[in-house]
């Protein structure tokens, strides 16, 4: 997991670089977990992506990672513009956006959250967005470290 993460960090790095805004990662150097690679950058790079592209220049991007009770949880914590509480149902919602005064020059299609929430649903986890407007955003992914196994199938019934 934490490979994914960094790789992930490597992709945003330049954007952020460009804008003076670091990027840190926190927690186990180490961590397992039973999931698809790719739709695990997938939606770090997605989140990674948004929290750089939301963040005012010389600001933060922090990513904090732990494990607890056969989870790993995932909290990318941004200081960026923030997002009005009235908002934060609307995201994660394909082709969903909220505009304000900065996110009307960061246009995008709206799918990247929302693709984001789906992948991580469908490793049985969540994904949890908090945020204060003019204070940042923190959206944290809690995903089980072992894969759901799959129903038995029924014993086929004997006949008599």
């Amino acid at each position: 997991m934490a490979d994914i993460i960094e790789d992930s960090m490597k992709v945003v790095s330049q954007a952020a670089a460009d804008r003076d805004i670091t990027v840190e990662r926190h927690g186990p150097a180490h961590l397992a977990i039973e999931a698809d690679r790719r739709a695990l950058k997938q939606i770090f790079l997605n989140l990674l992506a948004n929290a750089v592209k939301f963040t005012r220049d010389s600001g933060r991007v922090d990513v904090h990672v732990s494990r607890l009770r056969g989870q790993v949880k995932i909290a990318i914590k941004d200081t960026g513009i923030g997002i009005a509480e009235t908002d934060i149902g609307k995201l994660g919602r394909p082709f969903e956006q909220v505009e304000n005064q900065f996110s009307k020059s960061h246009q995008g299609s709206g799918l990247g959250l929302a693709i984001s929430r789906a992948l991580v649903e469908l490793h049985g986890g969540t994904l949890q967005i908090k945020s204060r407007e003019g204070q940042g955003t923190t959206v944290t992914c809690t995903l089980p470290t072992r894969a759901a196994a799959p129903d038995e199938e029924a014993p086929l019934a004997k006949s008599a």
